[in-house]
């Protein structure tokens, strides 16, 4: 291939950047395949346990794979993550603006061999080229995305989901429990008759999928290997300019949202965690429904807080000039439109807004007074469990009170949920457009 500026280069120079070319493309298939989401500062006592770990999760996974071969094959990927799969998103396709300049700059950092007047007219099939290979690094990506989550699953039921180090507190419960995420559960067990052996089934199920992403991501990657090499002029330096391009746009979206889920997974296990601990120090019956009743009145009243939290913010964007009445689609209705007399309709229309915008202010005061005295309510609840908590230490046996670790536990759950919940708004928050 040739481009327009072949001339600025000499021709020794030249030659030392084709030899260059060469070099990086026999090494192609050995590139990092670390997503810049998925990618610490590692210190060197992190980078090792870091290597540890991946090993003890390999020997997992390997020894799975020499009893649940026949398995795995029969496993297929999530629809969610084919769909995902399948759909090229807008800013991968031929008439994206942000695309077409992206690809324009790959072609002009080629190199080229000399500028030839076939050059223009090949112009429009190297940028179609460049797409699939664009379209091929979109579809690795969204498998290693994907394989984040599942590792992380995976972890999460294999009890490697805490790092030691990087915990900042000392924590009064055991991190190296096997805890499945109720996703995996819910669909690895959907379809199971005997759900006895629970942690086989999901183990199986996870390292299946894990499989099955891998191997699809390495059809993807021999496929882009293939498309590169053909490719006059690609280097690495020029495949990490698309990368930098797709992952612009990737991390608005899916990697945001898979994140997301894996923060959820944390908590999950933590909240899960110490219900196991508090269980394990043989509560009595009291006790356990203490227990629940607490924890569930802290994860009502944090909702309700939460969410009236959440719901200012929505009126508040709705109440933004680019939100107005104008810029709605009621604000063209028909009926007026129709209206030949200038002075009737801009009556009518006036009259027409003044009602809409009474009705809206109407039903999002409405809104805010009902997600008020929820919140109220279930402050209420919650104060009154806590009071009746701190009660029933003076009245009940020593027998029936609640120790000083149930008391602990009790209230790093609450803690933990309420987290959690902070987690999920945040994320809700975060999607409401900005007021640029």
């Amino acid at each position: 291939m040739t481009t327009n500026n072949t001339n600025s280069y000499d021709q020794k120079e030249e030659k030392q950047q084709q030899q260059q070319q060469r070099e990086t493309l026999e090494n192609f298939d050995k590139m990092s395949s670390d997503l810049p989401w998925n990618m610490k500062e590692k210190n060197k006592t992190k980078k090792k346990f870091d290597e540890m770990e991946e090993q003890n999760l390999s020997a997992k996974m390997r020894q799975l794979s020499t009893t649940t071969t026949h398995e795995k094959h029969s496993i297929k990927i999530l629809k969610e993550i084919r769909d995902q799969l399948e759909i090229i998103p807008n800013y991968l396709t031929k008439q994206n603006i942000s695309f077409k300049k992206s690809m324009h700059q790959v072609l002009s950092s080629m190199i080229t061999a000399a500028a030839t007047t076939e050059n223009s007219n090949k112009n429009v099939n190297n940028i179609d080229e460049l797409r699939k290979i664009a379209i091929l690094l979109y579809k690795i990506m969204v498998i290693q995305t994907y394989q984040y989550l599942w590792e992380t699953y995976f972890k999460s039921g294999t009890g490697q989901l805490m790092v030691p180090f990087e915990t900042k507190q000392k924590l009064c419960y055991p991190t190296t429990l096997s805890i499945w995420p109720k996703e995996i559960k819910t669909i690895a067990l959907s379809n199971k008759k005997d759900k006895t052996n629970e942690n086989e089934i999901c183990l199986k199920f996870a390292s299946g999928h894990l499989y099955a992403l891998q191997n699809q991501l390495k059809e993807y990657q021999q496929e882009l290997n293939i498309k590169a090499n053909n490719y006059p002029g690609y280097t690495l330096s020029i495949q990490e300019i698309i990368k930098t391009y797709i992952e612009e746009n990737l991390n608005v979206t899916l990697c945001k949202r898979i994140q997301h889920q894996v923060e959820l997974i944390h908590y999950d296990y933590h909240i899960r965690a110490l219900k196991l601990e508090y269980l394990r120090h043989k509560p009595n019956e009291y006790q356990k429904q203490l227990m629940i009743q607490i924890c569930q009145s802290q994860y009502e009243q944090e909702t309700s807080e939460q969410e009236y939290e959440f719901l200012k913010q929505q009126i508040a964007y709705y109440n933004l000039p680019s939100q107005s009445f104008e810029c709605s689609t009621i604000s063209h209705h028909p009926s007026i439109d129709s209206i030949q007399n200038v002075t009737i309709r801009e009556a009518l229309m006036k009259q027409f807004k003044e009602v809409a915008i009474q009705s809206r202010n109407k039903l999002f005061n409405l809104y805010l007074e009902s997600a008020k005295d929820q919140r109220e309510e279930y402050k209420k609840k919650h104060e009154a469990n806590i009071k009746k908590m701190d009660a029933s230490q003076h009245t009940l046996n020593n027998n029936e009170k609640l120790s000083s670790t149930f008391l602990q536990l009790i209230n790093q759950r609450c803690n933990k949920i309420s987290e959690r919940i902070k987690c999920i708004y945040k994320f809700k928050s975060e999607s409401i457009p900005s007021k640029s």
